[in-house]
């Protein structure tokens, strides 16, 4: 059961990927074309090195802290950590960013049910 959970995450994470954009001064950015701790946080969480990556992914949001594709890549990384209150509060952030996407309801409700059961 705990892989369902874990693909459907995934799944969101990827669908998230390609809204992953900050704008600032009415320019639109990338963080991966900007912010090289994203780059490294990516490089880590490809690597399964969880909490390297969340270290990188703290430093990216110091640059460009209201860029929804470093949240989300955040709340992977403590989702696989087991990090489960962390995660729903970057996908709470997702939601505040860009609160029209329409998969951020459907992933707080997968996080929201997962940790209900762990209680």
């Amino acid at each position: 059961m705990r892989l369902c959970y874990k693909n459907a995450f995934l799944l969101c994470v990827l669908l998230f990927a390609g809204c992953g954009t900050t704008y600032q001064s009415g320019e639109r950015i990338t963080a991966r074309s900007t912010n090289p701790y994203f780059e490294l946080g990516n490089i880590h969480l490809k690597q399964k090195q969880y909490h390297k990556a969340i270290e990188q992914y703290q430093q990216a949001l110091r640059i460009h802290p209201d860029s929804a594709i470093i949240h989300v890549a955040l709340g992977w990384a403590y989702y696989n950590v087991g990090m489960f209150d962390a995660a729903i509060a970057e996908g709470e952030e997702v939601m505040r960013l860009e609160p029209n996407h329409p998969d951020v309801p459907k992933l707080m409700e997968l996080l929201r049910q997962l940790r209900n059961r762990r209680r």
